[in-house]
């Protein structure tokens, strides 16, 4: 299709207008710097072409990397987060091309063009901005790219049924396997739309038959291969032998249907072009081979490889076993009681999706949102009612993308209680998510707003046909009836709060978060960090940014893996910048020191979680480190490294606990601990000046001037202390009680030396950050001068781990 005859084609302008919309409402919207979880980490291993968790992302890494390059305003992170605006957009035209054209089907009454524009308009604007797929467009995550090729897929497959009889219909379905293909190398997602395809292919073959029995067969032949591939695709991106040999076995009984009625080259191209689309993972493959700095799995064998792509790294889970418990002939096996927190959880989240600004900071339900709940349910109830009458083979496409991402994804992905539900039955936060998982079920989502969309121009149209059944006017009947669109708006303007990442004081606490850790660390120093949340946004910091390279950041959950530690003694040791830290530049050694440590493979191969058989006596030379860790004790392999690295630098780095790896990391080595600003400080070699000592709440006693230093000269807060009020979603809510803690030891241990006016400007700053009606009430007792004193044990362990989670 030429320029000129593009442009002449109404819902093609349309569907440009469309993506317009669409992406405006994303820009405003836009996260301007990187965000928690696993943004930071797409974002340094796209810059760096490094290799991100299993499994390996390739597709996403190198596309960011490469329009990265391509876009010429705003920071790094600015330019892959518009990456993720632009597809998210693609995929809602895509959506709007196909509901557009089923309801333009067999048009002739007048007005009816309005009930398939506005129709196709609604649904496009219902489904881009519900809350989960509205929040995964804004920020640099896998999951749009995914919407983008499902919903390519799904265009592909009606442009297919629109070139039934003619060459372009096979090359329809060849594009179509090439972007499921290669959507594996960005995440499995795009794989659950195959079941849909297929069963939209065969509703079309069945109620639509080919009158020529020649290109019928050819069809159903086409289908059969199409099915055999999307198996081997499902096998290949598991990793799985058994589902590869069953997948392969089905393609291979198609390809024989379809050489033996003598269509040779279609199942030839299709695993030729499926071939080429997997092959994005020998990316990981060569590119682990060079020892990127984020190398996660290190995929640079033939084994590690199948391992990162079969995601070993994670412990594994069975549809059947509960979760709660590991995988085993032990394990008792799904409850009914899991199964409705899980279903529970599934509709917690559907709840968020239309109305969500309205309480963003309250994830359980809430009344306030439930009118809009019940009301977009019962117009995606009547959408689907609209879809079959309207076009049935279209219905089960989008119904059984629902269904499968949505209800069938409870079912396989058999997730733990929600991160905010089941605590009545379940009270150990260990045997909950460790975040909300609505994202996973971003499509169910997306394709239920299309269903809502629908439902509009449905009633659109029965308040249209009631107008005009009384008596009215076509053209007043529309004038009348054409308002039920502006519902469509709705979501767009309940989820804006919540939704945005462009506005808010939360906006750039991520990256302020990670500023202030690095900053805490002396030069080349070593940092124990957790969680995804105290971890990934420094790698940003270090790799796209390149802030505070010479800071050695350990993450305690991958030091349980033998690749982690190989790594962390290969990396390259990078040289203090004085100008980046100038108040620590009288510290910095002249000359870098030497790698983190000098285990070699073999011994790092044979490190293993135990349980001690007898006392373990941990007292490196030249140190004052005397530890006795008692038999008993279960040690596991993040606890050997924590040993070896204190025994190899206790001399060379100083050495610091972040705040978010928690005490239980620190095996018992309190008495050599001090709280410095955001981390706590290892003296291994001699007891800290006591002149600079105040009281802890931690347990452990406080640096004064340096902490003091740190939180009122060099920390950063992002917008949190400009805000007269802070309701912050969860993660941030956590991070940010992380922030407070500095201030909240500061004031105890100024209120314990009767320093009054330090001890209140202080705990101004904690009730600042985390204003709870405790700490109001701390506060208007010192600020009255009636009392000022320890601080209450209602006063919660601010301390969170590197995931948020407290």
């Amino acid at each position: 299709m030429d320029t000129v005859s593009f442009w002449k084609k109404p819902e093609y302008r349309a569907a440009v207008a469309m993506f317009v919309v669409v992406f405006v409402g994303y820009l405003v919207t836009l996260a301007p710097t990187v965000t928690f979880w696993d943004a930071g980490e797409f974002l340094a291993a796209s810059k760096t072409l490094g290799i991100p968790h299993p499994p390996g992302t390739p597709v996403f890494t190198f596309v960011a990397n490469v329009w990265a390059k391509i876009i010429p305003f705003g920071s790094y992170s600015y330019r892959v987060n518009l990456m993720s605006a632009v597809f998210s957009a693609t995929a809602a035209t895509f959506f709007f091309l196909v509901v557009l054209h089923t309801l333009k089907s067999k048009v002739t009454e007048e007005g009816d063009h309005l009930f398939a524009y506005g129709g196709a308009v609604a649904a496009a604007l219902c489904s881009a901005f519900a809350f989960t797929v509205w929040q995964n467009s804004n920020e640099a995550e896998v999951y749009m790219v995914s919407a983008f090729s499902i919903a390519a897929c799904c265009w592909l497959a009606w442009l297919w049924r629109s070139y039934r009889g003619t060459s372009r219909a096979a090359h329809m379905l060849l594009l179509m396997v090439y972007v499921a293909a290669f959507s594996i190398g960005n995440h499995l997602l795009t794989l659950l739309v195959g079941p849909a395809l297929v069963g939209y292919m065969w509703h079309v073959m069945r109620s639509e038959p080919q009158q020529d029995p020649k290109e019928a067969s050819i069809e159903w032949t086409q289908w059969a291969v199409v099915a055999g591939i999307w198996a081997l695709l499902i096998g290949s991106g598991l990793g799985s032998q058994t589902i590869l040999v069953m997948g392969g076995l089905a393609f291979a009984a198609a390809a024989i249907y379809s050489v033996a009625t003598g269509h040779v080259r279609f199942p030839v191209a299709v695993l030729l072009i499926s071939v080429v689309g997997v092959s994005t993972y020998l990316f990981l493959y060569i590119r682990a081979g060079l020892n990127p700095i984020i190398n996660e799995a290190d995929p640079s064998t033939w084994e590690s490889l199948l391992a990162v792509i079969r995601r070993e790294q994670y412990p594994p889970r069975s549809p059947l076993d509960n979760p709660i418990f590991p995988s085993g002939f032990d394990n008792p096996g799904r409850s009914l009681t899991i199964i409705g927190l899980q279903v529970l959880n599934y509709l917690q989240y559907f709840d968020w999706q239309w109305s969500n600004g309205l309480a963003p900071t309250k994830p359980i339900f809430d009344f306030i949102r439930l009118p809009f709940t019940l009301l977009f349910t019962s117009l995606g109830i009547l959408g689907l009612r609209v879809l079959y009458n309207k076009d049935r083979s279209v219905f089960w496409l989008l119904a059984l993308t629902f269904l499968i991402t949505g209800p069938g994804l409870v079912a396989y992905m058999n997730f733990r209680p929600g991160f905010s539900l089941g605590f009545d039955k379940f009270p150990d936060i260990s045997q909950h998510e460790v975040r909300e998982r609505d994202y996973f079920f971003l499509i169910s989502f997306q394709t239920w707003g299309l269903f809502c969309g629908i439902g509009l121009a449905g009633l659109y149209r029965i308040v249209r046909d009631y107008v005009t059944a009384t008596g009215g006017a076509v053209q007043r009947a529309t004038r009348m009836a054409s308002p039920v669109f502006v519902i469509a708006l709705m979501p767009f303007v309940l989820n804006f709060k919540a939704a945005s990442r462009g506005h808010g004081p939360e906006t750039g606490l991520a990256l302020d978060f990670s500023y202030d850790l690095l900053q805490t660390i002396e030069p080349y120093g070593i940092v124990f960090t957790n969680g995804d949340n105290d971890t990934f946004p420094l790698w940003y910091l270090q790799e796209v940014e390149e802030i505070r390279q010479d800071v050695a950041v350990v993450n305690l959950s991958l030091g349980n893996t033998d690749w982690y530690i190989r790594q962390l003694r290969d990396n390259p040791v990078r040289p203090f910048d004085p100008e980046q830290a100038p108040w620590y530049a009288h510290l910095a050694p002249e000359t870098p020191p030497p790698p983190l440590h000098t285990l070699p493979d073999e011994d790092i191969a044979q490190v293993r979680p135990q349980v001690l058989g007898q006392d373990l006596r941990f007292a490196p030379a030249g140190t004052q480190i005397d530890l006795v860790i008692p038999a008993g004790q279960p040690i596991y392999v993040k606890d050997f490294l924590i040993l070896r690295l204190i025994a190899e630098n206790a001399h060379n780095r100083p050495i610091y606990f972040s705040t978010t790896a928690g005490s239980g990391n620190w095996l018992n080595m309190d008495q050599y601990l001090v709280q410095e600003g955001l981390a706590v400080k290892l003296y291994p070699n001699e007891p800290p000046p006591l002149s600079r000592l105040g009281q802890g709440i931690l347990g452990i006693p406080v640096d004064l001037p340096r902490t003091d230093s740190l939180v009122w000269n060099i920390y950063r807060y992002a917008g949190l202390l400009d805000a007269d009020t802070l309701e912050l979603d969860p993660t941030n809510r956590n991070i940010t009680s992380n922030l407070s803690l500095p201030y909240l030891t500061l004031f105890r241990a100024y209120d314990a030396l009767g320093d009054d006016e330090n001890a209140l400007r202080n705990l101004r700053m904690v009730y600042q950050l985390t204003p709870s009606a405790e700490v109001r009430r701390l506060l208007d007792q010192a600020e009255t001068a009636v009392l000022i004193g320890d601080v209450p044990e209602v006063l919660p362990d601010s301390t969170t781990d590197g995931n948020g989670s407290p």
